[in-house]
């Protein structure tokens, strides 16, 4: 059985032979197996690169650049992606992270495909949204830790339509329970700038997927 790496590999490396071997292990049920998804990586800095991870036919394809189509892609520094898988920083990403690490490939388990004996479509509502979002997290040293994701096929834009900015010590107070995203929102913790209509439709999205999840 594949296991993932304790110590920090290249990027090229993670991608391209650690996830196709944690996701061979998984047993796909046929919903899932159905499912065709191209997910785009953009690694920026060092060791960086572009990727398309395709899941289609309950197979995992790769290819060493990104797909313009497709439907979704994530960006960010090579050094915050490290952080967050082998560094533990920010703690509140970290945690999903932790969650690959010790939950074995199940972890890379799509959301809940069904709910209530109804077939939910994991892609429902993405193909709808346009936009780059990016998450930050600052601590008080004036760094910064981020994150975006473009939904929906073109080009990368060079900056985000919106961003969401959150304190260190306001990330890992939501991650401890001690803080609620909205009451972080309404007394200032929490900043949303920019297109705050695209942050909504991708909240109710993964609102559905998350309920779907749950309902599994």
């Amino acid at each position: 059985m594949p296991t993932f790496p304790d110590q920090p590999v290249p990027p090229d490396e993670f991608i391209e032979d650690v996830i196709p071997s944690l996701f061979a292990e998984m047993e796909l049920e046929p919903d899932e197996a159905a499912i065709d998804l191209r997910v785009g990586v953009v690694l920026q800095g060092e060791g960086g690169g572009e990727w398309t991870l395709h899941f289609v036919d309950g197979e995992l394809g790769i290819r060493d650049t990104r797909d313009p189509e497709a439907e979704i892609t994530v960006i960010q520094a090579v050094a915050d992606w490290r952080s967050a898988i082998w560094e533990g920083r920010p703690a509140l990403i970290a945690d999903g992270v932790e969650q690959l690490r010790t939950g074995g490939p199940d972890a890379l388990r799509p959301p809940g495909v069904s709910e209530g004996g109804a077939s939910i479509d994991p892609l429902k509502g993405i193909s709808d949204l346009r936009g780059r979002i990016e998450m930050r997290i600052e601590d008080e040293s004036a760094t910064s830790w981020a994150v975006g994701v473009l939904v929906g096929p073109g080009p990368v834009p060079e900056t985000p339509q919106a961003t969401i900015t959150l304190g260190s010590a306001e990330a890992d107070a939501i991650r401890d329970g001690s803080l609620h995203p909205l009451e972080a929102l309404i007394s200032g913790q929490l900043q949303l700038d920019g297109d705050l209509g695209l942050i909504l439709q991708l909240q109710a999205v993964a609102m559905t997927l998350s309920m779907a999840a749950g309902g599994r």
